[in-house]
């Protein structure tokens, strides 16, 4: 039994996954967001402890055998004047090798003032038009999410080295008020992975549909998402400060598909690629947007009489070569995203795409000392209803060292360059940048 601020003991994500940091800790490397990697370069009594803020509450956890259940009452994080309050329950079966069966249910409800967000699901919902498409708003409070999960991962032919893991979700969301009452539906998440294994190398097929009412409740906290986040994360279009209480950094809600990937680990060459192809499930229109707990995760509603289907895929590459002289990575990710418009609605138009690619090169210079260098480039081309085209730059350096068992250093440099178009309409003022920025930061163990 514990109290007070405490990490979960186990969680599947696809139920509820904690919030992430808001802060970002130092490092004398970078990676794009949906870096195929397992880690930065550098030390590893470096690496952050956690990404993920605590709960703050109670949490008992009860084992025998093989199995686990955990039961956790905490409040989720918030702004001044607002509150959420997570109920939830876990039961694992760990049989080990990989062999693990679970069932999860969580409940959370909101309190405090009404709030305004760019959905409008909510009390006075409001389409304005803009140069880029209609922006939705209105106001939400006394919201209320169910999700329930089961999930099973065992080896489906041990011999040949397939293993599977099949995931099913399902979701209740209501609020009030709410714009049209008794239109709450459930949401449903369905996840089947098969992946191969053969020494150093592993193929993977996953199938995935989230439909657009899993997990939908909005949480107005954390940091404005940028554009070199996921190009399809929660809730992109909206760039607001919320939260999304599952993991989504494969696929957004409104979405199905695929993914691939292959992988050769350990060795002197290390290579993974990916392959993801994820398309709506819903087309969102004024009318379909306004029915409670509907949430698309990217685009901007549409008239009904010009609904299309956008689709994203996305490529992944990371190579790593470790000869004598240190390690060279190449991290290279490109998202794609696209929605047709009817000629009478230009500014329904999506179509661009967000390469990504980062170059590093690091080296242990002693036992307790490593240092990293690289450059990367992170760029946006195409049309959001107006042109997109710019690009960012970046170049660093930096090392970390360990002057005694209880301190350590991080010094690094990093030089941005940023150049591009300004948005619609032109304006005489460039929004080009150059700057320079340097790092020093201590920390000591007790």
């Amino acid at each position: 039994m514990r109290g007070g601020w405490f990490d979960l003991a186990q969680t599947d994500r696809f139920v509820f996954a904690p919030p992430a940091l808001t802060s970002v800790n130092p490092q004398i490397a970078y990676a794009p967001a949906e870096s195929l990697s397992s880690g930065l370069a550098g030390a590893p009594w470096w690496q952050p402890a956690a990404t993920a803020l605590p709960l703050h509450g109670i949490d008992a956890v009860v084992r025998h055998g093989d199995a686990t259940i955990e039961l956790t009452s905490a409040a989720l994080p918030s702004l001044p004047g607002q509150g959420a309050r997570m109920t939830m329950g876990s039961l694992v079966f760990d049989r080990g090798e990989g062999t693990r069966f679970s069932a999860q249910l969580l409940h959370v409800a909101t309190g405090g003032a009404p709030f305004g967000t760019t959905i409008p699901t909510g009390l006075d919902p409001r389409f304005t038009p803009t140069p880029q498409g209609i922006l939705p708003t209105s106001t939400l409070s006394g919201q209320r999410q169910t999700i329930a999960g089961v999930r099973g991962a065992f080896h489906l032919l041990p011999a040949e080295g397939v293993d599977a893991v099949v995931e099913i979700g399902r979701a209740w969301y209501d609020a009030a008020p709410v714009a049209r009452p008794g239109t709450e539906a459930p949401g449903g998440f369905y996840h089947v992975g098969l992946a191969w294994m053969h020494n150093r190398a592993t193929a993977a097929l996953d199938l995935y549909r989230m439909e657009p009412r899993y997990a939908t409740i909005i949480l107005p906290y954390g940091v404005p998402e940028n554009q070199w986040s996921a190009a399809f994360a929660w809730p992109g279009q909206w760039l607001k400060s919320n939260y999304q209480l599952i993991d989504n950094s494969v696929l957004g809600v409104n979405r199905q598909g695929y993914r691939l990937r292959y992988a050769v680990d350990e060795g002197p060459l290390e290579a993974r690629l990916e392959f993801t192809n994820l398309q709506q499930i819903e087309p969102e229109t004024t009318s379909m947007s306004t029915q409670s707990g509907y949430v698309d995760g990217y685009y901007l509603p549409q008239v009904p009489d010009a609904a299309t289907f956008g689709r994203q895929k996305r490529y992944g590459f990371w190579a790593a070569w470790h000869p004598r002289f240190g390690d060279v990575t190449l991290d290279v990710v490109d998202d794609t995203l696209y929605r047709p418009f009817a000629p009478a609605h230009p500014e329904d138009r999506v179509s661009y795409e967000v390469p990504q690619a980062v170059v590093t090169y690091s080296r242990a210079i002693a036992a307790n000392a490593t240092f990293a260098a690289g450059l990367g480039r992170y760029a946006i081309k195409g049309a959001f209803a107006e042109p997109l085209d710019f690009a960012e730059r970046l170049a660093f350096a930096g090392v970390q060292f360990r002057s005694s068992s209880r301190a350590s250093t991080l010094i690094t440099f990093r030089r941005t360059a940023f150049a591009g178009m300004s948005t619609f309409p032109a304006s005489p003022a460039s929004p080009n940048f150059t700057g320079s920025a340097l790092v020093a930061e201590e920390r000591l163990r007790f």
